[in-house]
C-alpha cells in the first residue's frame, strides 16, 4: 500500500521532495506555525524555508501556475511582516496519506 501511495503522490506532486514533505508534517502537527519558527525548528534558514513554502503554495512570482497548493499563506493578525502557514485541504490529503508512512 505504502508503494502505491507514493507512486500516486509522485505522479500528483513530481517536484515534492522530502524537504518539503517534513515542511507539510511540521504544518499539521502546528497550524498557524509562521516562516521563522519553521527555520528555528528545522535549523536552516528563513530563506530555505521560503523558497520551500512559496513552492507548497502558490508558486514564487510570475511562476503562479508552478505552485502546489497545498499550503495557505496567511498574514498574521497582529504583525504583517509575520506569515502564518495553514494546510489547506490538498495539504491535508497529502499527509493523510503519508501518516502510515510516518511511523
Amino acid at each position: 500500500m505504502e508503494y502505491t501511495t507514493l507512486n500516486r503522490l509522485a505522479r500528483r506532486y513530481p517536484t515534492l521532495d522530502l524537504q518539503s514533505l517534513q515542511i507539510l508534517a511540521l504544518v499539521a502537527d502546528w497550524q498557524g506555525v509562521t516562516m521563522a519558527d519553521l527555520a528555528e525548528e528545522l535549523d536552516t534558514t528563513h530563506h530555505y524555508i521560503q523558497f520551500h513554502v512559496s513552492m507548497l503554495a502558490r508558486g514564487k512570482k510570475g511562476r503562479e501556475k508552478k505552485g502546489m497548493n497545498l499550503l495557505l499563506v496567511e498574514d498574521d493578525m497582529f504583525d504583517k511582516r509575520r506569515k502564518n502557514l495553514k494546510l489547506t485541504e490538498a495539504g491535508e490529503r497529502v499527509i493523510k496519506a503519508i501518516k502510515p508512512l510516518l511511523k
